[in-house]
Order: C-alpha cells, then sequence, then structure tokens
C-alpha cells in the first residue's frame, strides 16, 4: 500500500452527483457500512500485477440515499495485487516512488475532471 500526497483529503462533494463520474472514470464504488466507503479503480495492470487506485470517503449525513448527502474524501492509496509478483518488488524505493508519482498524477487528474465538470 502506498499513501499519496494530494489536495484529496478534505474535499467535499455530493454523494450523487459525483457517483457518475467516478463511474465513467472506470471506478467502483464499495460502501463499508453506512458511514463510509470507496472509490476503487485499476491504475495499472501487467503481467499479473494490478495496481488500484483506493479513494475512501466519509458520509457527513446519516441517510446514504438523499441527494443532498455530502461526503468528504480521505487520503487517496495505491493498493498492490499480484498474482505470481513478489509483493517486496512492489516495496523497493525505486519503483514505490515511480508509482506513488502515477498515482498522484491520476488523483490530480481525477480532481480536474471533477471541479470542470460539477
Amino acid at each position: 500500500m502506498i499513501t499519496l500526497d494530494t489536495n484529496m483529503p478534505g474535499k467535499k462533494g455530493f454523494f450523487k452527483k459525483l457517483k457518475p463520474h467516478f463511474k465513467e472514470l472506470g471506478f467502483h464504488i464499495n460502501g463499508d457500512n453506512k458511514y463510509q466507503g470507496h472509490f476503487n479503480g485499476l491504475l495499472s495492470s501487467q503481467d499479473g500485477e494490478k495496481m488500484y487506485l483506493y479513494l475512501p470517503y466519509q458520509l457527513l449525513q446519516e441517510e446514504h440515499n438523499q441527494p443532498s448527502v455530502q461526503i468528504e474524501f480521505g487520503t487517496p492509496l495505491i493498493i498492490y495485487h499480484g498474482t505470481n509478483e513478489d509483493p517486496y518488488l512492489f516495496q523497493s524505493v525505486r519503483h514505490k516512488q515511480d508509482w506513488k508519482h502515477k498515482g498522484e498524477q491520476a488523483v490530480q487528474q481525477i480532481i480536474n475532471h471533477i471541479d470542470n465538470n460539477l
């Protein structure tokens, strides 16, 4: 897991407005419980090695189905899933820095997309 340094933590939005934009960008939406969840999307897939961009959020109101429900984002992460790859290779400093940079660029593109479309 790699923690990303972005402007996403603390960013707020309306769940029902954000949801179609994240789906359009290829993200799946998972509610961990009725107070929090995450958007996750495939960042890269090569030779059995998959990198997922994980964007956690928490609900700022209790009623999840209300159109005015606001969410607040937490710190984005990159999560590694490999089939036959050595997970310690993923943790190497150089490899980790490369993925961190790619993840931060992807999050910035997502923020730009949301800001330009909402």
